[in-house]
């Protein structure tokens, strides 16, 4: 039951942290991908600080690293098509 209550923490973190990436067509993409990235990284740093009072945090923002990885990965990989 543990194990189905993390599963889905993780996947909600997913998601949100999903919709507050940056897209790649704004003209600040860079400056907001920072931001984005460093915002991640704070929240990792400090969820693993009080993992083992509230592990719902960080398993949320494990979620986070999820997306971000989803994220680096969609934009390294393009597929075109040639007529």
């Amino acid at each position: 039951m543990e194990s189905i209550m993390n599963t889905s923490i993780i996947f909600i973190g997913f998601l949100v942290w999903l919709v507050i990436a940056p897209r790649f067509n704004s003209p600040r993409y860079s400056e907001l991908f920072l931001a984005y990235m460093t915002a991640l990284l704070f929240c990792l740093i400090g969820s693993s600080e009080i993992m083992m009072i509230k592990p719902a945090a960080f398993f949320f923002t494990v979620g986070g690293s999820l997306a971000f990885c989803y994220i680096v990965a969609r934009m390294a990989v393009k597929f075109s098509v040639k007529k």
